[in-house]
């Protein structure tokens, strides 16, 4: 319940909100349930009916709404998944509604670099962990040069790579204009030390006292 001040003869007052049933109102609860119903937020209705039951208090069916409606989902995990999705999908149908002109300017961008990455934001500045580690992997393992793209500019951008790759999660590595690892592929590969053996470069890292050591970057 969300508390309100209303004025009264002796100043202002603490009170329920008027959606509260009057048993709720009048009736002196223990310090601790009166607590957990006003931090409703964080208690599924359940949890509040059996606190109504176990001290003898009144159902409300307002309250239960109320809570209904501002509850924690029960999976937190699977809606992210399902939010996902959806998102794919809708940008699946956004790349094919304008399929010619979408692909004509990626794949042209495959074409003049050797290695292209979709992830979510930039390099610099990444908007997810698993494009935050990709980052991380192609830097330790100095795999550079690399063009990045981010996904999230255009709904579209999304579509044009997951179509390409057949792989719904990214973010997305492509080789000579070729699809070459998503996230977990590319993870594999850089623990493997495949990765550094293939597409790494000594040329980049540090020489001298420091040999060896990735290159101290300039801004």
């Amino acid at each position: 319940l969300k508390p309100f001040w209303r004025k009264s003869s002796s100043g202002f007052a603490s009170g329920t909100s008027r959606s509260a049933t009057p048993s709720l109102q009048h009736q002196k609860l223990p310090p601790m349930i009166s607590l957990l119903l006003r931090r409703s937020s964080a208690l599924r209705p359940v949890g509040v009916k059996l606190v109504q039951q176990q001290h003898g208090l009144q159902a409300s069916a307002s309250l239960d709404q109320s809570l209904a409606c501002r509850m924690m989902a029960t999976s937190p995990l699977e809606s992210a998944s399902k939010m996902y999705d959806d998102l794919v999908a809708k940008s699946v149908e956004a790349y094919k509604s304008n399929q010619e002109a979408v692909a004509g300017d990626l794949d042209a961008e495959l074409a003049k670099n050797k290695m292209v990455v979709f992830m979510e934001g930039s390099p610099d500045a990444p908007k997810s962990e698993p494009s935050l580690n990709m980052v991380k992997m192609l830097t330790q393992a100095q795999v550079v040069p690399f063009l990045a793209v981010d996904v999230l500019a255009h709904p579209a951008i999304l579509g044009y790579t997951v179509s390409k790759s057949q792989r719904p999660r990214g973010p997305h590595l492509y080789l000579n204009g070729n699809f070459y690892a998503d996230y977990d592929g590319l993870l594999a590969k850089f623990t493997s030390g495949e990765l550094e053996k293939t597409l790494g470069t000594q040329a980049t890292k540090s020489s001298g006292t420091f040999g060896g050591e990735l290159p101290i970057a300039n801004y």
